[in-house]
């Protein structure tokens, strides 16, 4: 069974999403479902102008698909905050009536350039990520078991249900787990997938998990489920940071977001140079080895992707 989420970005109407998948969860990041008898596709896309939330989608999948219908500063926010991301792989849709020149221009600088074209065309897309040789591209490393937290919510009689990916390894129910950053120890009740009650999930499955030792008031959008001691917890790190061309570089004092995963809180530039910035954050985050952030300005209108690298712990 192939188990992908999917990000759709620079679209205005939203129309090649609506065409993927059936309706699911819809807040400021919209999700759409899509199974049949070899896969189960979740595709997201950000339903706000906050920069928070183009950066949680980009936390929350695993591939993104980058559609080119008008040149607005929505799709090139979205270009260079994938760019910061730094996707192995990727697909990029043209619409008929968008320059293929400038498309060009536009990822030529970027990691985007090394994406797979395809036509906006809903069944293109599909029959793309159902190829075995471009899915098993997509596959993590092997590794503790990781689920970042997208939604949350109580349900009667159940307690509280926390929705996310399992980014790497596999979830079982009655699985003792830390709560990351805050360290809270947490029992998988109960596990669902596309509405079905499971004993496991395997990677990249997307799941609903039934929580014991948290209430939904104890949750943020970014919490991290994993075993204890998988990850690092710390409100000071830095980041190994490539600026992209259109940014202008912070100084000292600066206030920007620093996006990891689905965490994105404010950070304070206390040093940097020309390839590290050292933060101070408002709040602890968790992340593994080679983890990547982006930073973006915290202003209400683009341009504020600042660049993205490694992050590191500060010392």
């Amino acid at each position: 069974m192939k188990h992908l989420t999917i990000g759709i970005f620079g679209e205005q109407e939203h129309a090649l999403l609506k065409k993927l998948g059936n309706k699911g969860t819809l807040n400021d990041l919209e999700f759409r479902n899509a199974s049949g008898n070899d896969h189960v596709f979740t595709f997201c896309s950000p339903r706000s102008e906050k920069v928070t939330s183009l950066l949680q989608a980009i936390g929350a999948i695993d591939v993104p698909v980058v559609v080119f219908e008008e040149p607005t500063p929505q799709l090139g926010e979205a270009v260079l905050a994938l760019d910061a991301a730094g996707f192995d792989h990727g697909v990029i849709c043209v619409s008929p009536s968008f320059d293929k020149k400038l498309m060009d221009r536009i990822v030529g600088p970027t990691s985007l350039s090394d994406y797979t074209v395809l036509p906006l065309d809903p069944d293109a897309v599909m029959a793309h990520f159902l190829d075995d040789q471009q899915y098993a591209l997509l596959l993590p490393d092997d590794g503790p078991v990781k689920v970042p937290i997208d939604n949350y919510f109580q349900v009667k009689s159940v307690g509280t249900v926390a929705l996310g990916t399992v980014k790497q390894g596999e979830l079982g129910v009655y699985t003792k787990l830390q709560l990351y950053p805050d360290g809270s120890e947490v029992l998988i009740k109960s596990i669902q997938s596309q509405d079905k009650n499971v004993k496991t999930a395997t990677t990249l499955q997307r799941v609903g998990v039934s929580l014991k030792g948290v209430k939904p008031d104890d949750l943020k959008r970014g919490n991290i489920i994993a075993e204890k001691g998988s990850l690092t917890v710390a409100d000071t790190i830095a980041v190994d940071i490539s600026y992209n061309s259109f940014s202008t570089p912070p100084k000292e004092g600066d206030s920007l977001f620093v996006s990891i995963g689905l965490q994105a809180p404010v950070g304070r530039v206390e040093a940097l140079d020309e390839s590290m910035i050292r933060f101070s954050l408002e709040r602890p985050v968790a992340f593994s080895p080679h983890d990547r952030a982006i930073v973006a300005r915290t202003t209400q209108t683009p341009p504020r992707i600042v660049g993205g690298g490694t992050v590191l712990p500060a010392g």
